[in-house]
């Protein structure tokens, strides 16, 4: 029976070869249905849209996800359709120079062959039209390396979908990708326009026009081949929704000082290593830099705005330094930065969103600031190397569960017990130490969710608590021993350090 499907697959192998001889077997077995990239694409278009739904990768299978579009077009469902009109192309020349009179005639011009050239120069007027004829010899023809910084483009813009057309890109098993590698644009271009390269994955070079003053939503959509640095003149304003999405082997992207916003998915899942985020910035968007690996952020103190996990999933991220006027740390701020081991937070923080650091698995301190008022759900889960939390005398709240199995020590400064919820602390063990303001702890241990504790510590000092003298909490009596985090001892060691009666003392057998 197994001899007999095997041989039946090959026999349809074969027929499929014989159907379809522009198109290898290989493409055949691995492309996605015309319905199934339709999908995708308005996935891929949509989700970042989703803006209540927490965005995880794949790695993390019990982890809720918006939907698979973090890796949902890979390279083996992109088809090359350059077969189809060799016939018509076939010239030996492979480079051509072209110069317009008029435009719109570039077809005309160049003829049939420029089916089967693999670079070209034009120079002179030309339009949308002119652009339609080098897509189509990209699509369907070799063209992969394009020379216009002699030419004099209509308004000066590079029109919408210039290199990309749904219609005839989406009419076939899946998503037909252009050949395109180079692009040299005049300098004199100041707009590209909405999805003007989207989906050219073999696109690796663009020169970014020095008089360029805008960029249209989705205009470098899905150009996974482009290749950094990429320096923004003077005069861009916006960095707008998905431009960069998933352009995977950015590198450095420089902005200039007059960028004010960064959109929604502007750089998503791009691998940035290195940005400078300049000062006079005032908004950043949901997911905009999702997915990236730079080591350092900065948030200059003019974004007053910052979305939904704009920097979760940056597993190279180790330093975040926010400037004082930010007000919120957003929902997923830097969720699943695995490697986060500093943040800096300004006293100008009010609100810590639901998730801003959860995951981040090696954060082991974090100073919360004095003017922080709300730690909403969930802010610090799974932060495993987190060992204390210190929290301000300003704070009035702390949402639902936090999820600090690792927790050794709490610190909390506040006269009036934050509001909780029973289960805020469900997850920490309940005898570490908690450290209170002298005569709060009779509040604390009656508080909802602060009962969960059972050693709270009374102190007037909280940077020194540990190890200066105590006022403690001890219902059981003056004899017992507690070790320099203020854990209670059941067996003090000869010679150890511990607290004893409110003072240090070192242990001695008969004590």
């Amino acid at each position: 029976m197994l001899l007999f499907m095997k041989a039946k697959i090959t026999f349809l192998s074969l027929m499929l070869c014989c159907l379809f001889p522009a198109t290898s077997f290989a493409q055949i077995m691995q492309v996605v249905t015309q319905q199934d990239a339709l999908a995708i694409a308005q996935t891929a278009s949509d989700a970042v849209r989703l803006n209540d739904n927490h965005i995880y990768s794949d790695d993390t299978a019990d982890a809720p996800i918006s939907g698979s579009f973090l890796n949902m077009i890979s390279a083996k469902k992109f088809i090359a359709r350059n077969d189809i009109k060799k016939s018509v192309g076939d010239s030996e020349q492979s480079y051509k120079d072209v110069t317009l009179t008029e435009p719109g005639t570039l077809s005309d011009v160049a003829g049939s062959d420029i089916y089967g050239i693999d670079s070209i120069v034009v120079r002179g007027p030309i339009n949308g039209s002119d652009f339609h004829t080098l897509w189509s010899a990209s699509l369907d023809g070799r063209l992969s390396v394009i020379n216009l910084e002699n030419a004099s483009i209509e308004n000066e813009t590079i029109p919408k979908h210039a290199f990309w057309d749904g219609k005839e890109q989406l009419s076939g098993p899946g998503i037909y990708v252009i050949s395109l590698r180079k692009i040299i644009l005049p300098d004199n271009i100041k707009v590209i326009g909405e999805s003007a390269f989207v989906y050219a994955v073999h696109l690796e070079s663009i020169n970014i026009p020095s008089k360029l003053q805008e960029l249209r939503r989705e205009c470098f959509y899905e150009c996974r081949a482009l290749k950094s640095p990429l320096v923004f003149p003077k005069g861009v304003t916006e960095i707008p929704i998905q431009c960069f999405f998933n352009c995977e082997h950015l590198g450095e992207i420089i902005l200039h000082s007059t960028i004010k916003h960064i959109g929604e998915g502007a750089f998503m899942q791009s691998k940035i290593k290195s940005i400078n985020l300049p000062k006079g910035l005032l908004s950043i968007g949901n997911n905009a830099f999702y997915g990236s690996s730079f080591e350092e952020l900065t948030i200059p103190a003019s974004c007053q705005y910052i979305g939904k996990n704009a920097f979760a999933g940056n597993y190279e991220l180790k330093k975040v330094s926010l400037n004082f006027g930010v007000r919120v740390i957003p929902e997923g701020f830097v969720s699943r930065a695995h490697w986060l081991k500093e943040v800096i937070i300004p006293e100008s923080i009010e609100v810590i969103d639901r998730n801003a650091f959860e995951g981040c698995h090696e954060l082991m301190d974090i100073s919360l600031p004095e003017g922080l008022k709300e730690i909403k759900c969930d802010a610090f889960t799974n932060c495993k190397a987190l060992k204390k939390l210190i929290f301000p005398s300003s704070l009035t709240f702390i949402e639902s569960r936090q999820a600090l199995q690792s927790l050794e020590a709490v610190y909390c400064k506040a006269l009036i017990p934050p509001t909780c919820h029973d289960i805020t602390f469900s997850g920490s063990p309940n005898d570490i130490p908690v450290y209170v303001p002298v005569g709060t702890s009779e509040l604390y241990a009656s508080a909802t969710g602060w009962k969960h504790f059972t050693n709270f510590i009374e102190t007037d000092d909280f940077s020194t608590s540990s190890i200066q003298e105590i006022s403690f909490d001890n219902k059981d009596g003056d004899n017992d021993f507690y070790d320099l985090t203020g854990r209670r001892i059941v067996h003090p060691i000869p010679g150890q350090l511990y607290i004893h009666n409110g003072k240090k003392i070192i242990f001695q057998a008969g004590n």
